[in-house]
């Protein structure tokens, strides 16, 4: 994800010269006629047109071709001498050398002018291919794939910029993204043909997109928003409108009369936001019986964000949606001063799953499942929000910096089997406030209550670790990533025998009782009651509260 390297044409996006191509042609065709050879009867550049007349004469035109490369080296040189470089251009690339961005220029060109001229106006440049040194030039693709190899960098890293539309095509044949720049005398109509992702004046104009400038404060600007929806927005055939600029909503086909959504903001954390963002809308989803389907965003970004950075959040939600088989059908993205760090809030719409046994009420000695273990998602963002942590504990924090992705704080594919599986009575996710305020607020939906062993409680260990060394009840730590289940005993008993044939940690943490209580059994067998709070043990932390 995101671009390494720059492969750049030279001729009107690096430097300026005039070089009258028109009248070096006519000068070409009247050589070839002195020479009584065929003539390409279509109208070709010139490099295709001395190939094309090579064809069609073999070893007759050896002669000719010797002296059509002098004259074009010649007035090459000729026109070198007045070349100079594009204002602010030799800074901007000297920036991107800094930024360790690999810096190619393809040119069909000579080599030795060009290599003089980069020398002589100290222009940075890692690598040079001229038509010298290819088999094909460009719009050939094969230019552009010798150069990549060389400057080692994968296609999705790569970024082609150019002022001709020669440099767009043979981009697009060789699967890398395009650049047009209006420095050497095109306009925007001259690309209209040959759609590169972008297009601007010149290429110090590349700085908000590189991630070298900050972007301004407002809307994305539209080349920026219409790459990152192209790029990381997919959808499936439900969707009859999807995301576009100028387009504010969307429209999808449903299969079901019944549709579950969610809303919900990410604050506690800044890095990987968007991969929590659609993790914990599914899992809202999912527990309400509903496969996610749709998502919508919005992304608020503070001053002094650099497009990379909204690119790695754009990748990170189309990773989640690829992975869930969501499609993510729009929303609204901008820089704010509003903000100090990213706000994302997702809704997400699902659909019924069909089958699904719903049991109405829930009964005594019904059982409460705890899916995976608790304190996954806490342990993730203190290990990134704490830095004291990983020189104090730095093989968990390795782990837990690991957590939203292996175990997880997903619960839809473990959740989506239960409902396929059993009966239930309820699902439900513990977030903020930890696994107390989680089955607490279970306990309230179905109008019971109940008593839970300490001792069967899974805990994921960094996350104890982490609450022990901060002082922190790590029964009240987010705990995205646990699903809570309360089905009757015997189904119960059928889920973890299937659960652990798939590998999955599950257990019976407690049972339902008759009284509308909260009480735990704790490891020395004194039962008490369950204190539980719905301000989460890490908002506590960062407001000192004890």
């Amino acid at each position: 994800m995101g671009v390494k390297g720059i492969i750049f044409d030279f001729d009107g996006t690096i430097v300026s010269q005039e070089i009258d191509f028109k009248a070096i042609f006519q000068q070409m065709q009247q050589l070839l006629r002195s020479y009584n050879l065929k003539e390409p009867e279509a109208k070709l550049p010139i490099l295709e047109y001395l190939k094309e007349v090579e064809r069609l004469n073999g070893n007759s035109a050896k002669e000719f071709l010797i002296n059509a490369h002098k004259l074009l080296l010649e007035r090459e040189k000729q026109a070198s001498k007045n070349a100079k470089p594009i204002k602010g251009i030799p800074e901007f690339l000297n920036q991107l050398s800094k930024n360790s961005f690999a810096i190619g220029i393809v040119t069909r060109n000579s080599k030795k002018v060009v290599s003089h001229l980069l020398k002589k106006k100290n222009l940075c440049c890692h690598c040079l291919l001229a038509r010298e040194d290819v088999p094909e030039v460009k719009p050939h693709p094969l230019h552009i794939e010798m150069m990549r190899r060389k400057l080692k960098i994968k296609k999705d890293e790569t970024l082609v910029v150019g002022d001709h539309p020669f440099d767009i095509i043979a981009a697009k044949k060789a699967g890398v993204l395009s650049c047009g720049v209006l420095s050497g005398g095109k306009t925007p109509q001259d690309f209209a043909d040959v759609s590169p992702d972008f297009i601007y004046n010149d290429i110090t104009e590349l700085g908000g997109f590189l991630g070298i400038k900050k972007l301004p404060t407002g809307k994305l600007e539209q080349q920026l928003l219409r790459y990152l929806l192209g790029r990381y927005c997919t959808v499936d055939s439900s969707v009859l409108t999807g995301p576009g600029i100028g387009i504010d909503a969307a429209v999808v086909k449903t299969d079901s009369n019944i549709l579950i959504m969610k809303s919900d903001p990410i604050t506690l954390v800044s890095k990987d936001i968007g991969e929590y963002a659609v993790s914990i809308n599914s899992n809202d989803v999912v527990c309400l019986g509903a496969q996610p389907k749709w998502l919508l965003t919005t992304l608020i970004f503070p001053e002094g964000t650099t497009f990379p950075e909204i690119e790695k959040v754009f990748s990170d939600i189309s990773h989640v949606c690829k992975k869930q088989k969501i499609s993510w059908i729009g929303g609204h993205t901008e820089i704010s001063n509003s903000v100090s760090k990213p706000v994302i809030s997702c809704a997400i719409a699902g659909e019924r799953i069909r089958g699904i046994k719903i049991i109405e009420k829930a009964m005594k000695g019904d059982v409460l499942i705890a899916v995976k273990q608790i304190g996954i998602e806490g342990a993730s963002i203190l290990a990134r929000e704490e830095p004291a942590l990983a020189e104090k504990f730095p093989y968990e924090v390795k782990k837990a910096l690991d957590a939203i992705k292996k175990p997880g704080i997903s619960i839809v594919k473990e959740a989506i089997f239960a409902w396929k599986t059993i009966p239930v009575v309820r699902m439900h996710d513990p977030t903020e406030g930890g696994i107390a305020a989680g089955i607490a607020e279970l306990a309230e939906s179905i109008n019971c209550g109940f008593i839970i062993e300490e001792e069967k409680i899974p805990l994921y260990k960094p996350a104890k670790v982490f609450s022990d060394y901060l002082g922190l009840n790590v029964f009240g730590l987010i705990s995205s990533g646990c699903l809570l289940i309360v089905a009757r005993k015997k189904d119960a008993e059928k889920l973890l025998s299937l659960y652990k044939k798939q590998k999955i940690p599950a257990a019976i943490i407690g049972h339902v009782i008759d009284e509308k209580k909260l009480l735990i059994k704790r490891e020395n067998g004194d039962i008490s009651f369950l204190k539980y709070s719905s301000q989460d043990e890490i908002v506590r932390n960062n407001n000192g509260v004890n």
